[in-house]
Parts: structure tokens; C-alpha cells; sequence
């Protein structure tokens, strides 16, 4: 009680200065005669109109006596902060820079300590969420629980009838909050201290794109050092991409970040909501937690950028191909440990240039050669087309009897277009060398994928190009180059069929996740 007094008065002390310095001596009589008054001025001076959702936390109601609470801004009711009690001003980090594509490392420790700084920058042009201004982790707060963060952008999860759409589902805002008030699994000791953040407006998950990734991975970084963990939930139809993209964009990860969504509306007795949700901040908040960005659905956590959705009509949506999950649950949490990425080596920094001129196609028996040829002249002239990714057949098979599409491949490299060769199949790897079909391709300047997903080939050719400082030469040579766990070596992969002993004995064992 005394800790909270000495933070209310140190509050009403300094909003009361800034409303006079602000408004003139005539604001006292309005806001500088209360501390309440004093500390709603405070608020109301760094937030924008739009900032009408603040985020909650969860670890509440039971244990009102042992934590203090503070004033939310925009209805006054009471907000418990993650740590416990009032924030103080020298902890608020810092928004001068949150991409660090042209910026020093060094950024994320400098503080603001200037209010006129504190509010020019209280909101960045991409989101109406900036940051959440509490104590440093675990200092001197007395608390031994993990933080975990959770960004809610909509989808499934959070969807219901609309009456005004004819009955269709679409996301309503506020539902997610409303649903985890009523989870007694958060006042378990074992769970983590959750604040939760739904953006606004919530969307459906088909019209997210990079936009909304950079978003997503400005608010990981802004809140970085005061939580332990971060949860995103989103719709499944383009987690995989957008959970893909920001494991590119996030580099030297070194806390967890957990996707997670739905197959069924939160508001369904049979959803599985809760249960995605509970594991998702499980493996968010883990002792010895796995560092990097992962998505877990159903029963297993997999790696972003190795997943696919291979349902769209069962609970278990989500598989990784080409890789063994990291985890899978049951009576109990079985982690592939020896598939975890080792730990990061140096600080966060986040990439936001991401370069999505590219165009994926799926190659049919009988395609005409002529559409993809005036497709690469056009996109090569007007400089919209930068990647070419094909699906073909097989292990990279291509009809070689058609030279026409050989040689329109060839000028696509010419024009400095990058052309890169997956496969159609669910499992397995492209090997361009082993058929005469697949040398052709090589000949041409066709680039393999070797085992990568076509999410995780699209988003790492936008994070390569977006770089701007690698030709296409070097982004060739770095597809097969394992950057976040997403493609197995070279001299990893199953070794092609009629392969002599010593080949086979060779590979055997050599797994590079």
C-alpha cells in the first residue's frame, strides 16, 4: 500500500507539471487538484484517439490483494499490469527505430526520458499499438511467473454469425478477451502472467499480407525485453506464411514466438480454442523454452517455416512435411531437442523489407509456353517480376521435349529474373541432377528448393530480395542454405535412387534441420 501511494503521488506530482506546462496555471483546477485527475491527464496526454483497447491482463481477479491497479484510460476501469504495480517512466522503452535494416543494434536499450519525446512517438503509422509500458522482467517485482504477450489479428478463433452478413462468420472484436476472463486455467500457479492485445480492426487471415507482417514483428520487438514469451493468433488459412515470413524477419530470435488459431469459433461448446490456446502459452513460457517462431495446432508444435495446413476440415490442420515436429503432446510434452535450433548470437533485429515480386506456378501436363513467356518479358520490362517459382513435377521434372519452355526459362535468367524449381508433391525434395529432365532445368539456370515448402521458398526469396544487397547469383547459392531451419543440406537428403553403397552409407544418419 505504501509502494502504491509513493508511485500515485510521484504521478500526480509530474502529470499535474505537465498540465500546467501543457493547458496553463487554470488546468490545476480541472486536473491537477486529484492524483486521480492528475493520473487520467497523464494517460490521456500519450494516447491517441483510436487507442481504445488497451491490453489486459489475466492474472487477476484471484489476487486483487496483493496487486496494486491503476487507472485504464479510456473508461477508468481497473487495469492490473503485468508486473503488479504502477510503471515507471525511466522503463519505457524506446520507438525511435524498430527496424534494424538501417539502424544500429544497440537501439532497443536506449530509453526515453523526454515527454516531449515520449509523446511525438507514442504511435507508429501501422499500428494503433505501440507498446506496453510496465517494469523491466522480473525486477524487484517479487514475481517468478513468465510474461507472455499474446497479439491477437482475428480469424476463426474469434469469429461468430454476423446477422448483417446473411449468417457468414466474421470476426467480433472483443470476443477473445470476454472468452479467457472466464479460464480458470490462467489462475493456475503454472501459468503465465498473459496480457492480451486484439488489434483493430480484426481480420480474417485471406487478407493479411506483408503489411500486417511488419506490424506483427515492430510489436514482438517493441515489447521484446519485458516478456518472456509471445503468442500470435490469427486465421489459418495464411499462418503458415504469415508465421514463415516473420521466423525471416525476426533474426537471432532468442524467445519463443507460438502461432496459433482455431478450426472452430471460440464461441462453440466443441471449439478447439482452449486447448490450442493453453499449449500455445505452455510452450511460450517453458523453462527451457524452444526460441524460435513455431506453430502449434492439435498435438504438436512444428517449426513456422517447415509447415504447411494439410486440412481444412479437421482439427489436426497443420504438418510438417518434411521434418518431425519439435513437440507433440499427449499425457505428457515429448520435444524433439535435438531438433531445436541452437541459441541466437547476438541481439534482435528485425527486418521489414520484404520484397514480394514473385509469382509461383504449378505446372499442368499440356501447360501452353507461350502465356509463361509473355508473363516473364512483361514482368522483366516493367521490373514487377523479380522470382519465378515453378511447381514441377516429381523431383523437379520438367517436359523436356518442350524446348520452347527450356529456353523461356533460360531468358527469364538472362533478364535477371531468379527462377527457382519445388516440387508438387507433399513430402520429399526436388533433385534437379538425377534426371535428364532436371539437368536440363539446371542448365538452364533453374535454382533447386531442395525439400522447402512452397510458404517457406516464397517468404525466403522476399526476405533475400528485400535485403538489397545480394545479386541473384548469391540468393541462388543461399536457397539451400539452411538460414532458419527451414531447408535440410544438400548432403543431408535421402540419397536418389540406384545410388551405389557408398552413397547410401554416406547419408545415412545426416539430418541438418
Amino acid at each position: 500500500m505504501t509502494i502504491m501511494m509513493k508511485h500515485t503521488s510521484i504521478y500526480a506530482s509530474a502529470a499535474g507539471a505537465i498540465c500546467r506546462r501543457v493547458l496553463g496555471p487554470s488546468a490545476t483546477k480541472s486536473y491537477g487538484s486529484t492524483s486521480e485527475g492528475a493520473w487520467r491527464f497523464y494517460y490521456a496526454s500519450r494516447c491517441p484517439p483510436n487507442y481504445h483497447r488497451r491490453p489486459i491482463n489475466f492474472r487477476m481477479m484471484a489476487s486483487s490483494t496483493t496487486q496494486n491497479k491503476s487507472v485504464c484510460p479510456s473508461s477508468g476501469t481497473p487495469l492490473l499490469t503485468p508486473a503488479g504495480q504502477l510503471f515507471e517512466s525511466d522503463c519505457i522503452m524506446s520507438p525511435i527505430a524498430f527496424s534494424d535494416d538501417d539502424t544500429n543494434e544497440d537501439e532497443l536499450d536506449i530509453c526515453l526520458k523526454d515527454d516531449d519525446n515520449l509523446t511525438e512517438h507514442v504511435k507508429p503509422l501501422e499500428s494503433d499499438f505501440f507498446f506496453i509500458p510496465q517494469v523491466k522482467l522480473h525486477d524487484g517485482d517479487g514475481s517468478q511467473r513468465k510474461r507472455v504477450l499474446v497479439l491477437c489479428t482475428g480469424g476463426t478463433l474469434t469469429m461468430s454469425p454476423n446477422p448483417d452478413k446473411g449468417g457468414a462468420l466474421s470476426p467480433v472484436p472483443g470476443a477473445l478477451t470476454d472468452f479467457m476472463k472466464s479460464m480458470l486455467e490462467l489462475t493456475n500457479d503454472k501459468m503465465p502472467d498473459v496480457v492480451v492485445h486484439e488489434y483493430s480492426p480484426l481480420l480474417d487471415s485471406s487478407d493479411m499480407g506483408p503489411p500486417d507482417w511488419i506490424v506483427l514483428a515492430k510489436d514482438i520487438k517493441a515489447n521484446y525485453l519485458y516478456f518472456d514469451g509471445f503468442v500470435v493468433l490469427m486465421g489459418t488459412d495464411t499462418m503458415a506464411y504469415t508465421a514463415t515470413a516473420l521466423s525471416f524477419m525476426l533474426e537471432n530470435l532468442g524467445k519463443p514466438v507460438v502461432f496459433t488459431g482455431s478450426q472452430v469459433p471460440i464461441a462453440e461448446p466443441h471449439s478447439d480454442a482452449r486447448q490450442n490456446l493453453i499449449m500455445a502459452l505452455i510452450f511460450a513460457a517453458q523453462e527451457m523454452p524452444i526460441c524460435e517462431v513455431t506453430i502449434f495446432f492439435h498435438d504438436r508444435l512444428v517449426r513456422a517455416c517447415r509447415a504447411q495446413k494439410v486440412d481444412a476440415g479437421q482439427l489436426h490442420a497443420f504438418d510438417s512435411p518434411n521434418m518431425p515436429p519439435l513437440a507433440t503432446t499427449g499425457i505428457a510434452i515429448k520435444e524433439n531437442e535435438h531438433l531445436a535450433l541452437p541459441p541466437a548470437r547476438g541481439v534482435l533485429r528485425v527486418h521489414t523489407r520484404m520484397d514480394t515480386r514473385l509469382l509461383a506456378l504449378r505446372l499442368v501436363p499440356g501447360f501452353d509456353d507461350n502465356i509463361l513467356m509473355h508473363t516473364i518479358t512483361a514482368g522483366a520490362e516493367s521490373g514487377s517480376l523479380r522470382a519465378l517459382v515453378l511447381q514441377l513435377y516429381g523431383t523437379g521434372n520438367a517436359p523436356q521435349v518442350k524446348e520452347d519452355f527450356i529456353n523461356c526459362l533460360k531468358k527469364a535468367t538472362e533478364l535477371g529474373i531468379l527462377v527457382v524449381a519445388s516440387t508438387q508433391c507433399h513430402k520429399g525434395s526436388v533433385m534437379m541432377g538425377h534426371y535428364a529432365t532436371g539437368k536440363a532445368l539446371e542448365s538452364a539456370g533453374v535454382v533447386s528448393s531442395n525439400d522447402m515448402t512452397l510458404e517457406a521458398i516464397s517468404c525466403k526469396i522476399a526476405y533475400l530480395l528485400g535485403r538489397g544487397d545480394l545479386s541473384n547469383d548469391e540468393i541462388a547459392n543461399l536457397m539451400c542454405v539452411s538460414m532458419r531451419g527451414e531447408v535440410t543440406h544438400t548432403d543431408a537428403l535421402p540419397p536418389p535412387p540406384f545410388s551405389s553403397a557408398f552413397e547410401r552409407a554416406s547419408r545415412k544418419g545426416r539430418y541438418y534441420y
